[in-house]
């Protein structure tokens, strides 16, 4: 793959730091351990996993315990339910980034040995490089906002000058006196770090995969709607005219996500010297004959792409369904007590920081939506590009392949959670709508 997937590289490494992943402490160790190394990595590794899992789990257990034995206001209460379901679904977020590694390994694998790096040759063509670097910003903006909208929390008693936790909760110790206060402080900016990273990450691991599959059908669009130039580039005869009409083509680039193009170097494009199959048909059925071998070629070429995209938006689908539902009864249970937190009598830096949450969680269910309903409409795109081909102009042999991507293309690519909801915009609407609802009824028991 391109050396400038640099999204992935990065996710990766960040990964490992809160431990979703595992770290091979291998190529260091053994220049001092050397044939035992393996042991002690792996050793290593569990206790950084069993620290992040203490950070999160003891979080979590003391704010039921909270819960249980205190009697709270309102406030109260759904400030540490806040709380205890988002170190809660953390917890199994954290187990499923260890269970599912290898799925997403083999995602991984199958975009570098499968994803191409451009469209097929033609007046114009597309490249994954305008894919990531816009993969890039986005990654790096929405890692900067979740860090930003969950560390104010961790920050609060210093900014409003109060020696209290950015979560109080019961304790076994009296966390009040040093250095037991310094301890449970530092542990729970942890806990935050580590809620900011493990939702960033993982919603931007699942956002690189979408963007990348976009990319590719945005290719494929590309090239089956060059597909006449392309098989005259391959047949070598028809450089003068192509020259001549490129000068004069304003192509459309609104039809593409990322609305970027490239004119094609001609010159640069080798004629193609494989053995090119060719049907044996009638004359009457043979159209473009000068290049219809050609034509044959380059649309095979594009079922080929096609069933690739088709396969990974599978394999993705198989990974992700199990944290999308995850991720929706999350956001579902949070914009819930989030809404009911908003019509509190709060301080000002608390009503900030819990609106930061609440858009923090609009924002990050529309994304998801947003991804689903867009992966999607790519999906169902490559039948209109094939029809903006010179079908027509074209004989039997080519019009009996448009068929197999024509039958392809009608089956709407989904991305679901868990098979049971279809992330799309409609889900959207339908999160919001039952989050207030369940708020209207949690109002009326005030």
């Amino acid at each position: 793959m391109d050396k400038r997937l640099r999204p992935g590289r990065s996710v990766a490494i960040l990964m490992r730091f809160v431990a979703l992943w595992p770290t091979d402490y291998g190529p260091f160790l053994s220049r001092f351990l050397g044939e035992g190394y393996r042991s002690v990595s792996y050793l290593l590794d569990a206790l950084y996993q069993l620290f992040w899992c203490f950070v999160c789990l003891h979080i979590a257990a003391f704010h039921i315990v909270t819960i249980v034995t205190t009697e709270l206001e309102y406030d109260e209460l759904f400030l540490i339910l806040i709380t205890t379901s988002i170190y809660s679904i953390m917890a199994l977020l954290n187990v499923y980034t260890r269970l599912y590694e290898g799925k997403v390994r083999q995602l991984y694998e199958y975009v570098n040995r499968l994803f191409r790096q451009r469209s097929a040759p033609g007046m114009y063509f597309l490249s994954n490089s305008s894919c990531f670097r816009f993969a890039n910003r986005c990654i790096f903006w929405w890692i900067i906002i979740c860090i930003l909208g969950t560390m104010h929390w961790a920050i609060y008693p210093i900014l409003s000058q109060q020696r209290t936790l950015p979560f109080p909760c019961w304790y076994p110790v009296d966390v009040q006196r040093s250095p037991m206060y310094e301890l449970a402080y530092m542990f729970q900016v942890f806990g935050q770090l580590q809620v900011s990273l493990v939702f960033a990450l993982t919603g931007a691991l699942f956002m690189v995969f979408v963007f990348m599959a976009c990319s590719q059908f945005d290719m494929l669009c590309c090239s089956l709607i060059n597909v006449r130039h392309t098989a005259m580039l391959h047949n070598g005869k028809y450089r003068v005219e192509l020259s001549a009409c490129q000068d004069e083509l304003e192509y459309d680039t609104g039809e593409y996500i990322l609305q970027e193009a490239f004119r094609e170097d001609l010159d640069a494009v080798a004629p193609s010297s494989a053995p090119l199959k060719f049907d044996r048909l009638p004359n009457s059925q043979m159209y473009l004959m000068e290049f219809s071998a050609e034509l044959i070629h380059v649309l095979e070429d594009c079922i080929r792409h096609h069933l690739v995209l088709l396969k990974f938006c599978h394999l993705l689908e198989d990974c992700y369904h199990p944290y999308v539902l995850l991720k929706l009864f999350q956001i579902l249970l949070l914009l819930c007590f989030l809404a009911f937190m908003a019509t509190e009598s709060l301080s000002t830096m608390k009503l900030i920081n819990v609106l930061e949450y609440f858009m923090l969680t609009m924002t990050e269910l529309y994304l998801y939506c947003f991804l689903g309903q867009i992966l999607k409409n790519q999906g169902l795109k490559v039948g209109d590009a094939l029809w903006k081909s010179p079908w027509h102009l074209c004989g039997a042999s080519y019009r009996r392949r448009m068929l197999v991507i024509l039958m392809n293309a009608q089956r709407p690519v989904r991305l679901t959670g868990l098979k049971l909801y279809e992330l799309n915009l409609e889900t959207f609407f339908t999160v919001v709508k039952a989050a207030f609802s369940y708020y209207t009824i949690i109002n009326k028991f005030r």
